[in-house]
């Protein structure tokens, strides 16, 4: 990450420094102006931040006066139902005395909506306001809670059953002589008399305030009551004022275009644990923040123009000191460039920072001057050093080429040494059955028992034995043909004949030799050198056969030859249960001249022209895996797919 930010942080300063020397100019006069911008945003957001301040503490001043209003309605309300409670009127049931107390009440205090009272089921049967049918308040919260507690009790938002105004009641028990509730008395709130006293004292511009009952019902809202009474506060809003503090502020977005400042109470009945209502008040921010916007803009309007000058005077003064002066050094600069290396350049440009940089030049020319000649010498010298290198590279080249020639060739004597032994093996059993029927042949003419018959048999019986003969040649030829074409051939097949070169040499030394053919179908095909493969298998094999004749402590010796495949590949696995390769020289088998076989028995390039073979020849692997048990070899070849017809010649 750090190196990231780095390779960020160059690439800028690049960019910047490819910047034309005005633009650096009118970078600079910006520069110099940021710190005054900077003041100008710091105080701004200062401003805003006290503004916003400002407007909490409004806010929360508005919500505690609602809330000392609506404490103060709540406890005359206690009062007066408590006084109403006593009266002798409403305890004798006395309907049209305590409809005119009540109707009295409500013409001198209009913050009440309706005092009504009700019987022990909730039945009305006294009101304030006229009622021209009986209802019930027995499904009310105010009723229930009063009849419920028997003290004064907090109700919730309703819509007035005479007064048709959304308002909330408070109830308090009418006791009996015998001390049990027979009946509520219940007032409720005018709020249209409440909002009218909070206009009178005076609102924050663009301010709203709203009262909520306990389930989050708005009952009043100012402005447009009549909109909002009877709808819930959003859910959210609801939850964070009834799960947060006593009061509160934050700031929200009621919609898209505008965020507010919200602050909110609850208020609490003294004789219940659960606030019945919640006072909120909410202020856009945006004219919380007006005056701080109006400051920033006077601002910048009186800092602009001062800006503009500046950078008016620092271009002026930096084309006559600066761009005028590197105009004629760039001219200067062409003329060296175009007529020479001899061009004086301090003689155009003089005096400061840039005469210094003239004198620069004119050194600088000097040096080049020396550099140049010095450059085309050691270039003479780097051509001939070139061409004396490219002769070692073609003599060594050639080295090693004759080198590897001589150890093909060398490999190639051996592999004829091992196959004139194999051929003698081979030729051993015919000799005797040729020298067994010239013997018969003498014994029938002794014995003057010839005949027609007798001669035809023994003719037979030698000219399959030489046919035999002449066969072990043939193979002997075909498998050292020089001839080096890529072509595809059966590897099963391949295999069969090297198989069938060394078996008499396996039979003499009572050596196992099998081939384990997992192949599917039993043959696929590959492409490369039939016959460098055929004595990459042979080095293999007599190998194999050298080392447990070699190391043989008792019982027999087997040479498994595998066939098998793999997802791309064929695999050729040679496998025997001779002594294994002592592992400190597993990373020299590959090596030319190295063998751990006795003097005069191993010429130590078998195994590394078998390498070469397999893995450039023809793009293979060789590996092996050894172990006190015996020694592996695996030839891992590539499979051939082309489809493309076997070469048999």
């Amino acid at each position: 990450m750090k190196r990231k930010c780095n390779d960020i942080g160059k690439r800028l300063l690049h960019r910047l420094s490819a910047l034309s020397f005005r633009t650096h100019l009118f970078l600079m006069a910006i520069l110099l102006a940021m710190p005054a911008f900077a003041l100008i945003i710091h105080s701004a957001v200062r401003q805003s931040r006290d503004s916003i301040n400002e407007a909490i503490v409004d806010g929360k001043k508005l919500v505690y006066n609602i809330a000392t209003e609506q404490y103060n309605l709540a406890g005359d309300a206690e009062q007066l139902l408590t006084i109403l409670a006593q009266l002798p009127e409403i305890k004798s049931h006395n309907v049209a005395a305590t409809n005119t107390i009540l109707a009295d009440i409500l013409r001198k205090s209009p913050q009440y909506g309706n005092v009504v009272i009700t019987d022990r089921t909730g039945e009305v049967w006294a009101s304030g306001l006229p009622r021209n049918v009986s209802f019930s308040l027995k499904d009310s919260r105010t009723f229930q809670n009063a009849l419920t507690t028997g003290r004064f009790s907090s109700g919730e938002y309703i819509v007035g059953r005479i007064s048709a105004r959304p308002t909330i009641g408070f109830g308090f028990p009418l006791l009996s002589e015998e001390g049990t509730v027979g009946g509520v008395i219940a007032v409720n709130i005018n709020f249209h008399y409440v909002n009218e006293l909070i206009n009178h004292g005076g609102l924050p511009p663009n301010s709203s305030f709203s009262i909520i009952d306990y389930k989050g019902v708005i009952i009043d809202r100012n402005p447009s009551p009549e909109i909002f009474a009877g709808t819930r506060v959003e859910e959210s809003a609801f939850l964070k004022m009834k799960n947060g503090p006593e009061e509160g502020s934050d700031t929200d977005s009621d919609s898209v275009e505008e965020r507010h400042i919200n602050i909110y109470r609850k208020l609490y009945l003294q004789t219940e644990k659960a606030p019945y209502l919640y006072i909120r008040a909410s202020i856009p921010l945006q004219v919380a923040q007006l005056k701080a916007k109006k400051a920033l803009i006077y601002n910048i309007a009186i800092l602009t123009p001062f800006l503009l000058a500046t950078v008016i005077l620092v271009m002026l003064i930096g084309n006559y000191c600066f761009v005028r002066r590197i105009n004629k050094l760039q001219e200067a600069a062409q003329t060296l460039a175009e007529e020479g290396l001899q061009v004086s350049v301090s003689t155009v440009v003089e005096g400061g920072e840039l005469g210094n940089l003239a004198l620069a030049f004119d050194e600088m020319a000097r040096k080049l001057t020396i550099r140049e000649l010095e450059l085309v010498r050691n270039q003479e010298e780097l051509n001939e050093l070139n061409r004396s290198l490219m002769r070692r590279v073609e003599e060594e080249t050639e080295r090693r080429l004759k080198h590897e020639r001589l150890l093909a060739r060398h490999a190639r004597l051996v592999a004829i040494g091992e196959m004139i032994g194999a051929i003698a093996h081979q030729w051993r059993q015919p000799l005797a059955t040729l020298g067994a029927t010239i013997q018969s042949i003498r014994m029938a003419w002794e014995r003057r028992c010839i005949d027609d018959a007798f001669l035809e048999n023994a003719e037979a019986e030698a000219q399959q034995q030489l046919y035999y003969m002449s066969d072990t040649i043939e193979d002997f030829r075909n498998f050292f043909n020089p001839e080096k074409v890529i072509e595809v051939f059966d590897l099963d097949e391949n295999i069969q004949d090297v198989v069938q070169l060394v078996g008499a040499q396996f039979n003499a030394s009572n050596v196992g030799l099998r081939v384990v053919n997992n192949l599917s179908g039993g043959r696929t095909k590959v492409r490369g050198y039939r016959n460098e493969f055929k004595q990459s298998v042979l080095n293999l094999v007599s190998n194999a056969l050298d080392a447990i004749n070699g190391h043989r402590q008792g019982g027999s010796g087997l040479v498994v030859i595998g066939l098998s495949e793999g997802a791309q590949s064929v695999v050729v696995e040679v496998k025997d249960n001779g002594c294994g390769i002592p592992k400190e020289y597993g990373d020299k088998v590959f090596e030319p001249y190295f063998t751990s076989k006795s003097e005069g028995k191993g010429t130590g390039i078998g195994l590394y022209m078998s390498r070469l073979i397999i893995e450039e020849s023809m793009g293979g692997r060789l590996s092996f895996t050894s172990g006190p048990d015996g020694t592996v070899f695996r030839i891992e070849l590539p499979r051939d797919e082309s489809g493309e017809v076997e070469h048999n010649g």
